[in-house]
């Protein structure tokens, strides 16, 4: 499990926030806690967990030395950035260190919140640390690279040059845009973003986390539309989050469906086919805390008001349902295989996709 993370909760709707340095990440976080989110900062727990005082700054000082403590016997990370940065098996021996204790306190603080709190975990490098299967929903906030630059010259002191450096070093506008299910631009007045978040708040997030509550899904749309560019990724996106925290249970999970085949104009909804090696309540408690709750025998939804998929969990252990699973799939390759049939006849090639 990601140490960032914690423990999956089924009643709360947990959410990633992240966006690269100067692109307003603190006023997103700062509004949505004042919407009624409880907010989690990474950066805050990494701190409090090597304190004067805490076991986690014992257990630095014990491996790396009494040089990485400052006059006041408080943590110099200066000093031991300057050991961990330029070598790879201290920095994972410090991240062996740090990461169960950043998870414990997260996970503390997530089991305080109310069941039907939405929780934002505000997290600076979730982009480039691939966390963002770890949550129900992943928000993006950015900017154009010169805002962002003039932010951090006014705002913090920087140097354009060094502005510039701390920007490139973090993940690229392509990243940040695969890993998230919410773009939040940034580009104007703190005012345009509070909007965007307090309409985010409203629309999405509140009826998502109602929904999750209570175990309710988005119904599926039926209409059948032009594919967006962008079907694929998200599908990408949703599964992994089954992947993650489906853990052991989850042999595979494949993007199936009509929406799966490239250029078939389908229904603007995800299907996934689940193949488990234990599919039970545990696994369904797993799902509906990733925002999937349970519709009907071996069948979830999305709870995303925004966002509506189906999800068909199959046994991989039962012979008759592995072999189901085999014909979805070898279904959906054949489909990929011939853009000739599918340009031709897209209704007989939807129904042939079509998951049970």
């Amino acid at each position: 499990m990601n140490p960032a993370a914690g423990g999956q909760t089924a009643g709360v709707l947990r959410l990633g926030l992240t966006g690269g340095i100067g692109a307003g990440k603190s006023t997103v976080a700062e509004t949505l806690t004042e919407l009624g989110a409880v907010v989690i900062d990474a950066d805050r727990i990494a701190r409090e967990v090597v304190e004067p005082g805490t076991d986690g700054l014992a257990a630095v000082v014990e491996a790396f030395g009494e040089d990485v403590l400052d006059d006041d016997g408080a943590l110099d990370r200066p000093a031991l950035g300057q050991i961990v940065f330029a070598d790879d098996a201290k920095r994972q021996q410090l991240n062996g260190i740090l990461h169960p204790r950043i998870g414990a306190r997260t996970a503390e603080m997530v089991a305080e919140a109310p069941d039907d709190a939405v929780v934002v975990h505000d997290v600076p490098l979730l982009v480039e640390n691939g966390m963002g299967a770890a949550f129900a929903l992943v928000v993006v906030v950015d900017a154009p690279v010169d805002v962002r630059v003039a932010r951090l010259r006014d705002n913090r002191g920087m140097s354009v040059e060094d502005a510039r450096a701390r920007i490139a070093a973090q993940a690229d506008d392509e990243a940040r845009r695969a890993a998230a299910d919410v773009w939040l631009e940034n580009a104007g007045a703190a005012g345009a973003l509070r909007e965007q978040v307090e309409r985010l708040w409203h629309e999405r997030l509140v009826p998502f986390a109602q929904n999750v509550e209570h175990g309710e899904a988005t119904p599926a749309p039926t209409d059948v539309v032009a594919p967006a560019d962008d079907r694929d990724v998200v599908a990408r996106r949703l599964a992994a989050r089954l992947a993650v925290v489906g853990g052991e249970h989850v042999r595979r999970v494949e993007h199936v469906g009509p929406g799966a085949i490239p250029g078939l104009p389908a229904p603007d909804v995800v299907d996934l086919l689940v193949e488990a090696v234990r599919p039970g309540d545990e696994l369904a408690e797993a799902f509906l805390s990733a925002g999937f709750p349970r519709t009907g025998p071996g069948r979830h939804g999305s709870a995303d008001p925004a966002r509506p998929a189906r999800v068909l969990v199959l046994d991989g252990k039962s012979r008759r349902e592995a072999k189901r699973v085999k014909a979805i799939v070898e279904a959906r390759d054949r489909a990929r295989q011939d853009p000739d049939r599918v340009a031709a006849d897209p209704a007989a090639v939807r129904a042939e996709v079509a998951l049970p």
